[in-house]
């Protein structure tokens, strides 16, 4: 049984066929499905249950999945090691975001999670797709989709709020709503919902508000520049939609919804230095600005000027448990955590 063979297994159950696992591993479909059928016999079980193209994991699959990631974080975990990464805040982490908080927030921020330490290097990548720490895709992720499974450590990075908008232009002559019914009748910007990245981002599904968008998207951008258009209403996080003098939120204490930003990283990079270093940076300055995320507070912001204290080594923190995923706090304690347990 070559690792060869447990690498391509791996790579199809996390792309879900093996169709789409040919960009992954540059393979042709018929290679890959010749190595999974090897595997499958030198193993003496099925891993998969095919039906057409789609693919199942059987039980033994499964078992697979779970003994092979074991391996695989090993091998990761030595190659960093022999490295000496582990010692140095120095060199590149890539960031992996939600769309709006990467393109909004933390963007024009990069260079306050960085002044601290001039050799590291930031890569940030703001999708509407989600990310796989599992295959290193990213080193960490700020998401609104709190982990449930896999080796990650994780921690409730902020609550924050959503709301209506639209700029004035948008209302003109005609009466602005005085009620969520009053909702129903406008002209929404709203998600194209089959392609939803998260179902966090459908706010007015989840809070009952049932619309029929005139125009689709993918992505809070989107969304925004539709607002500020004048073309139509919105749901908009508080923090994008703040920042824009034009836009006016309608219904402010009846329409309000929260959601929650989730930071989480591998088991095998969360003591990494340079990857904690950069959480807990980005946790400092969204703390700094939390008035922001909850505009309704009326404190918490803290001006400019303030230099971020990124944490040494001993700051690290220490696993208790194996397979499953674990929640983190920055000053060591890996005990658990009553709020996100």
């Amino acid at each position: 049984m070559e690792w060869s063979d447990i690498r391509v297994f791996l790579q199809v159950v996390r792309d879900g066929t093996m169709a789409a696992a040919t960009g992954s591993l540059r393979m042709d479909h018929s290679t890959i499905s010749r190595r999974i059928s090897r595997l499958e016999r030198e193993a003496g079980v099925t891993l998969f249950e095919r039906a057409g193209r789609r693919l199942a994991l059987t039980a033994e699959g499964e078992k697979l999945v779970v003994s092979a990631e074991k391996v695989e974080s090993i091998v990761l975990r030595e190659i960093m090691n022999l490295s000496g990464e582990m010692k140095q805040i120095t060199g590149h982490v890539r960031v992996g975001t939600t769309e709006e908080f990467g393109t909004h927030y933390l963007a024009p921020r990069l260079s306050r999670l960085t002044e601290a330490y001039p050799d590291l290097e930031i890569e940030l990548v703001a999708s509407t797709r989600g990310f796989s720490l599992a295959t290193r895709e990213v080193d960490c992720v700020v998401t609104l989709d709190r982990p449930l499974q896999g080796d990650v450590r994780y921690k409730k990075l902020i609550d924050f709020d959503w709301g209506i908008y639209a700029a004035s232009a948008y209302f003109g002559g005609k009466p602005r709503p005085t009620s969520i019914d009053d909702l129903l009748s406008e002209t929404w910007c709203g998600y194209i919902r089959e392609l939803l990245p998260s179902s966090e981002l459908d706010v007015c599904t989840a809070a009952g508000i049932d619309t029929l968008a005139r125009f689709r998207t993918t992505c809070v951008s989107v969304q925004l520049g539709a607002a500020l258009g004048g073309y139509a209403i919105a749901a908009l996080p508080c923090f994008v939609a703040s920042q824009h003098a034009l836009l006016d939120r309608v219904l402010t204490e009846e329409a309000r919804y929260e959601r929650t930003y989730w930071i989480a990283v591998h088991e095998d990079l969360a003591r990494r230095p340079k990857v904690r270093a950069v959480m807990a940076a980005i946790e400092q300055v969204v703390e700094r600005d939390k008035a922001m995320f909850k505009p309704r507070l009326s404190s918490g912001i803290a001006s400019g000027g303030v230099p971020i204290r990124l944490p040494d080594a001993g700051d690290l923190v220490k696993s208790h448990s194996e397979n499953q995923v674990r929640p983190f706090r920055s000053d060591g304690d890996a005990g658990p955590i009553d709020s996100i347990a």
